[in-house]
């Protein structure tokens, strides 16, 4: 595979003109991202949705994947390790894991902020997840009911949340 090593985004204005959408792409459309490695991230944004690879995703496939590093939300929400927005039931995550320490006010996951509608398969996170808002989660911050986790699980202790119906603890 292939690796990004201390990719550095600091948007912490949200006054700032531009997307609201950040991460190593801000959004995706009908994407595949395979076979890559963010190390040692440091994303810090005053924006609404926010993830080491993935701000917001339709329709995307995220396989083979792996994010280490931190990534901060400033009052905002949708913050997830891999993805803050996870959307539409064609979009997957699988066989991928996120070790990132993920910091927002709402809708905050290890792995995912938000998912609405799109599936994770045989993924993981270990990082931690710091929020006082509501909507939070070792895996996924806000799992909808259309949503699917499948053989997926967090670590309990390091994320320091205890959620159930969003991944294994």
């Amino acid at each position: 595979g292939y690796s990004i090593n201390n990719l550095t985004i600091n948007r912490l204005s949200s006054t700032q003109t531009g997307s609201k959408y950040y991460g190593l792409f801000g959004q995706t459309m009908n994407a595949t991202i395979k076979n890559l490695s963010l190390t040692n991230v440091n994303i810090t944004s005053g924006y609404i949705v926010v993830g080491s690879f993935v701000g917001l995703t339709r329709s995307t496939t995220i396989d083979n994947c792996s994010a280490s590093g931190s990534v901060t939300s400033i009052n905002n929400m949708y913050v997830g390790g891999l993805v803050g927005y996870h959307y539409q039931n064609s979009s997957f995550i699988r066989n991928s894991y996120s070790t990132v320490s993920v910091s927002g006010t709402n809708n905050v996951g290890g792995l995912v902020g938000y998912l609405d509608s799109g599936n994770i398969l045989n993924s993981y996170s270990t990082g931690e997840v710091t929020t006082n808002g509501y909507a939070r989660g070792g895996l996924v911050g806000y799992k909808n009911s259309s949503s699917t986790i499948t053989d997926s699980f967090y670590d309990a202790t390091t994320s320091e949340q205890s959620d159930t119906g969003k991944g294994t603890g």
